[in-house]
């Protein structure tokens, strides 16, 4: 599921490539080396297996006084040293090895890798060369031994050109002496949610959990807290994304009952204050592979992961899958762009709907697995993805990069840096301004009835004015609270809606909007009672004109439903302008703006008995004029429940 995972798969391929090795030398009669001593290699390589390293390192030591000649015990050995970080005895072992058996395979393929992992980058091309002298074939040591020279090549320019970043750990509330990573926020940034590998659960094996924190300043969090049950469990869950209304979390939970593969994505709802059972998301999400790490688009509607799937292009692969109207629809491969014949993974798309971070080992990079950026297009492909570059990335494995609504501040986890407080810490850093995403800013709703101010549940669509798709998301029936992101160069439409009560739209010109401070907005709504009217907030007209412009599409369908879904309304549509110019001509532009909406209810088929149309020019100032902006809200079109 996460860093846990890859490691259990590192010593695993390492168990491999010492068996591959065992095989090959047995097949040559290892010079003799009697049966006795194999079945001691075969103990030394279970007790690694197990990562008993202790012990296999004493089997391996007297295998190799006993045996001088014995390779395997000599890689075998040189393995566990890795395994424990004692990269200096394992260069060692490597180099006796290879004066036993000059062009030794694994000799010269680890001692590249070694010299690779701590940034000796002269003496690992040394190592790699020598390997492709006798070695430059298709298989998988060879292919990856070339894709790392080329790394090195990256590596070597990045560094000479490294980015201006400061990572600052989150400190001691946040980040323990144990394991942090997989950091996921909503969209006031207000809480952080986090796994955990806390290792307390049985002695021999380590648990992953989700944890929370609230936010107390902009530098400094509340101690973090397990989310607890029935998210937390005796099985391993994390990996996870929340969606903007901060209501819906979306998780990976390895092995838990319920589940279809040996990993799979699960969804919790926070019900009135408390996280319900989770569900398992089942088909087309999950399969019987591997599904993880999820991460969901602002408006709910696309929902990003990490797969084995079939239909991918080798190791695992980012997919997402679109919430139709009958539910998850089957997910789609990002495609040849984003993913390679190697790993990608923990996607993340920011709040603004189009940027993409991700991990790949496939791309070209530093090391085994480097961040990059890449942006959905409009006819729905994405752009060649960019390594976010050094020190950003390292020769290591770098995951997990989340990025705040502010498009530049950046969270990640790494345990590469001199001030952690143990294991994996969670940091933060501001992205370069070409790596950065969009920013966004969000707005958060209070719905009540008008006269009672008691909260009401309500329908909420956001509409962007470029015909992207549309955000739903709903108002909570306690709270009435509601929460949608607005990207800062997007026009927006927004309806409030509630059976029994006349609807509220609002305007979001985004581009317009100096602040980044979210917009609050407690939204009175009125029942269908006559005399009661709103104002038709996105309705528009070019300056001293009654043609309704294009944008004005979504505001009038809403009225149009309005309509039939309350049959024995009649209503008066109202047009008003502010003060400038004569008062006559303002009483007839205001006159013709109304007929115009008139007009186009009665084209959609609204029977004309039950509309009229009425202008006021500037007689009902609802703001003063002596401003543009007053002016601005005195330029308005209404409806009123006249029957």
């Amino acid at each position: 599921m996460t860093e846990h995972m890859n490691r259990t798969w590192l010593i695993l391929c390492c168990l491999v490539i010492i068996t591959a090795c065992s095989s090959r030398q047995k097949a040559s009669g290892q010079n003799g080396i009697p049966k006795k001593a194999q079945a001691m290699f075969d103990k030394a390589i279970t007790k690694y297996q197990y990562q008993e390293y202790a012990e296999a390192e004493e089997l391996f030591l007297v295998l190799i006084k006993k045996y001088p000649n014995f390779g395997d015990a000599y890689d075998g050995l040189a393995k566990t040293y890795q395994n424990q970080g004692k990269n200096k005895s394992a260069i060692g072992l490597y180099r006796t090895l290879l004066e036993l058996q000059p062009g030794h395979y694994f000799a010269l393929y680890e001692l590249g890798n070694i010299y690779f992992k701590t940034e000796k980058m002269d003496s690992a091309k040394y190592y790699f060369n020598y390997f492709l002298r006798d070695n430059n074939g298709n298989d998988e040591n060879s292919d990856n031994v070339r894709r790392k020279l080329d790394n090195i090549e990256f590596a070597e320019e990045a560094m000479k050109h490294p980015a201006n970043i400061k990572p600052i750990n989150l400190g001691p509330n946040i980040n323990t002496n144990l394991e942090e990573y997989s950091p996921a926020f909503s969209i006031d940034e207000n809480t952080i949610y986090l796994t955990q590998r806390n290792g307390t659960l049985h002695p021999n094996e380590q648990n992953e959990d989700i944890y929370f924190a609230q936010r107390n300043s902009d530098i400094d969090w509340s101690v973090i807290r397990s989310l607890g049950p029935p998210i937390n469990t005796i099985e391993n869950e994390g990996a996870f994304s929340i969606s903007a209304d901060g209501n819906y979390i979306f998780f990976t939970s390895c092995s838990r009952p319920g589940g279809i593969g040996q990993c799979d994505i699960w969804l919790t709802m926070n019900k009135e204050g408390i996280w319900t059972d989770p569900v398992n998301l089942q088909k087309p999400i999950n399969s019987k592979n591997w599904e993880s790490q999820p991460s969901i688009s602002s408006n709910g509607k696309l929902l990003y992961f990490t797969s084995d799937r079939p239909g991918g292009y080798g190791g695992t692969d980012l997919w997402v899958a679109k919430f139709g109207e009958k539910g998850w629809e089957e997910p789609t491969n990002l495609g040849p762009e984003i993913n390679t014949s190697k790993d990608e993974q923990f996607p993340f798309i920011h709040s603004d709907g189009v940027t993409l971070y991700f991990s790949s080992e496939g791309h070209r990079g530093m090391g085994k697995s480097d961040l990059f950026i890449s942006h959905i297009k409009p006819d729905g492909t994405w752009e060649a993805p960019k390594n976010l570059g050094y020190p950003i990335n390292t020769i290591g494995e770098d995951w997990n990069l989340v990025v705040g609504r502010d498009g530049e501040t950046a969270y990640y986890s790494t345990d590469k840096l001199p001030n952690s407080q143990g294991g994996m810490d969670i940091y933060s850093f501001k992205l370069p301004k070409e790596m950065q995403a969009q920013r966004v800013n969000y707005a958060k709703g209070y719905v009540r009835d008008a006269k009672t101010k008691k909260p009401l549940g309500a329908s909420v669509m956001l509409t962007p004015m470029d015909n992207s798709s549309p955000t739903f998301t709903f108002a909570s029936e306690k709270t009435g609270i509601f929460t949608v992101a607005l990207v800062a160069n997007i026009q927006y439409a927004l309806t409030i809606d509630k059976p029994g009560y006349m609807f509220h739209s609002e305007y979001f010109d985004m581009p317009n909007v100096a602040t980044d401070k979210p917009f609050e907005l407690y939204i009175d709504l009125q029942k269908i009672e006559v005399g009661n009217s709103i104002v038709l907030k996105n309705i528009f007209f070019d300056t001293d004109k009654f043609d309704l412009k294009p944008t004005s599409t979504s505001e009038l369908e809403k009225l149009y439903t309005f309509l039939i879904n309350n049959g024995v309304v009649k209503i008066e549509i109202s047009g008003h302008t502010d003060n400038i110019g004569g008062s006559s001509h303002n009483l007839k532009l205001s006159e013709n703006r109304a007929k115009s909406v008139y007009t186009y209810l009665i084209n959609k088929g609204i029977d004309a008995a039950r509309l009229t149309y009425k202008g006021y020019g500037d007689s009902k100032p609802i703001a003063e004029n002596s401003t543009d902006a007053g002016r601005a809200t005195n330029r308005r079109t209404e409806f009123k429940i006249i029957n």
